[in-house]
């Protein structure tokens, strides 16, 4: 009898601690490939003609690589792209759709 208690009583931790996020990645946070996405969409809105002077600023809202959670905001973009590859701001202007220069396209 104390055995069957026993193990209800451990399927309901086990239960409790799923749906409390025990187990599995935190909810709120984001992939390095929505990372970049969402910080390239900043970046772009921040700066129309891809200033690379300004992407070490660029923080991503949701995104923890670390796990720790972060009172800053996020980590940086430049960061997101470090982790897919993309080494320079060059590289990662290019990942997110701008001259690799960094310069206006514009007039």
């Amino acid at each position: 009898m104390i055995v069957i208690i026993a193990v209800a009583v451990l399927v309901l931790v086990v239960i409790a601690a799923f749906f409390a996020g025990g187990f599995g990645p935190q909810v709120n946070t984001i992939g390095a490939q929505a990372a970049l996405t969402k910080g390239c969409n900043t970046w772009k809105v921040r700066s129309a003609s891809c200033d690379t002077s300004i992407l070490d600023s660029i923080r991503v809202s949701g995104y923890d690589p670390t796990g720790k959670e972060s009172a800053s905001g996020g980590a940086k973009l430049l960061y997101a792209c470090n982790v897919l590859g993309y080494s320079t701001s060059a590289d990662c202007a290019t990942a997110c759709g701008c001259p690799s220069s960094g310069q206006s396209t514009g007039p």
